[in-house]
């Protein structure tokens, strides 16, 4: 089996669980994934268990990371009929972060979110602007801290 097997097992599971209605938790993939590998013999079998735990619960952070909303959201993630809205989001509950059926997520889970991309919808406006002021101070010769500091 190599990493991309991993992945891919990783995020079939992930879709499944999304697909059945059910909350997401990375160390409950973790375990799912072991116990379907868990012919760990030899005395170093803890061993390689507790690393391959980790490993495998980065997999999964990272497979439950797509779920956060941006731009870019992959088709397969979206939630039908729409083209932004996703299947599911990570949401943070009881101080652990989970990947929740957006059908689950409460009003104040989904509008959190949506202030969040508003937040980097104007965070991604505030670069273009300076990109914009940088390439105008270059093009005038004028330095570019000084146009920065409003020397422009």
């Amino acid at each position: 089996m190599d990493s991309s097997n991993i992945n891919s097992e990783i995020h079939k599971l992930i879709d499944g669980k999304i697909e059945a209605g059910a909350v997401v938790q990375v160390h409950w993939i973790a375990q799912e994934v072991l116990a379907k590998h868990a012919s760990i013999q030899g005395d170093d079998a803890d061993w390689y268990r507790v690393c391959t735990f980790k490993e495998v619960c980065r997999i999964a952070k990272s497979a439950i990371g797509k779920y956060k909303a941006d731009d870019q959201t992959e088709q397969q993630l979206l939630f039908p009929g729409f083209k932004h809205l996703c299947r599911a989001y990570p949401i943070e509950r009881d101080g652990d972060q989970v990947l929740v059926p957006v059908e689950q997520c409460t009003d104040v889970e989904l509008s959190a979110r949506a202030d969040e991309l508003e937040k980097m919808a104007k965070g991604c406006r505030d670069h273009a602007r300076e990109i914009r002021e940088f390439i105008m101070a270059r093009a005038f010769g004028v330095d570019a801290p000084a146009a920065a500091a409003g020397g422009m």
